[in-house]
């Protein structure tokens, strides 16, 4: 019996998506060779495992019992690849930091590209943050993230926190020379009319899908369309030339610096969502790298200095 192991890890994936195609689109190959990969795998292993149909695959009842072992061994894998990532790491005294698409974020980069933050005992290589960052973190993807959350996504027992800036409500603004709300008797309902322009999970965690919900059950309804951005520069670049009305959490005209005078504004909903905007860097809770610890705290200190985290 031979398989190769990334027939587990496509048959993982496949099983919890159930759909061919966004399988294919992960694993970055052909949908056809997505259904040759797990032909190959039930042939070498004498099991069927999916049940085939035009709307996706679900597994099988064999399908079911061999998930477990599967799931052990990719496991065991991914703990390797990733034990070996932080060993390699700690031999170079290198530390990955995530950092999220706020100005914040984009600012540290910078910062770091130039050696502008101070007291720093390692090398630290910056990559942007993923979709699921939380998971990332504590599979040793990288070492930091530093992020913004809205309410208590991106909360987990699992990753600790240093709360860097806490901030209440939702900013709302826009460019006048397109669109003419009324800051003095300012109705939320009345953007919904038209593009809204909101942060992706790689800005901040929660804030996106707590705006549909809050739509739906606020009033029944849902913006006409809306628009999702990796950072908020690229958002605050469509709200100037016009193709919608962005919305953040907290107050984002300070994050917006001296592009703030392009657009008006207002925050809204300060007393029903008081400190809901939460700006923090994140690590795993049971790390032990001094390496990691001091290097979150020369993050946090410098972020104070520049004036980033002062509201």
């Amino acid at each position: 019996m031979e398989f190769e192991l990334r027939s587990l890890l496509v048959f993982r994936h496949l099983a919890g998506c159930g759909s061919f195609s966004e399988t294919a689109k992960h694993w970055g190959i052909s949908q056809p060779a997505v259904s040759l990969t797990i032909s190959k795998l039930e042939s070498a292993i004498g099991l069927v495992l999916f049940e085939r149909s035009p709307t996706g695959a679900k597994l099988t009842a064999d399908g079911h019992a061999f998930m477990p072992r599967a799931d052990e061994v990719c496991q065991c894998y991914a703990g390797l690849i990733d034990g070996l990532r932080t060993w390699n790491r700690r031999e170079t005294k290198e530390v990955l930091l995530a950092c999220d698409g706020t100005s914040i974020g984009r600012t540290l980069i910078a910062d770091l590209a130039a050696g502008r933050v101070p007291n720093l005992s390692t090398k630290v290589v910056t990559c942007d943050l993923q979709d699921r960052w939380g998971a990332a973190l504590e599979t040793n993807r990288f070492d930091l993230a530093l992020s913004g959350r809205f309410l208590r996504a991106g909360l987990d027992s699992n990753i600790q926190e240093a709360v860097l800036l806490r901030e209440r409500g939702i900013t709302v603004a826009w460019n006048p020379t397109f669109h003419s709300f009324d800051t003095h008797q300012f109705s939320f309902p009345e953007i919904l009319k038209s593009t809204v322009l909101l942060p992706s999970v790689k800005v901040v965690a929660g804030f996106y899908e707590f705006f549909l919900r809050w739509c739906h059950e606020a009033y029944g309804t849902q913006p006409a369309h809306t628009m999702a951005f990796d950072t908020e520069e690229a958002a605050a670049s469509a709200c100037k030339a016009g193709l919608g009305v962005m919305l953040a959490p907290g107050d984002l005209i300070p994050r917006l610096g001296d592009e703030a005078r392009h657009y008006e504004s207002v925050r809204t909903f300060e007393f029903l969502l008081p400190q809901a905007f939460t700006y923090g860097i994140y690590c795993r809770a049971e790390e032990a790298s001094k390496d990691v610890l001091a290097t979150a705290a020369a993050i946090s200190s410098h972020l104070a200095r520049r004036g980033l985290l002062a509201r």
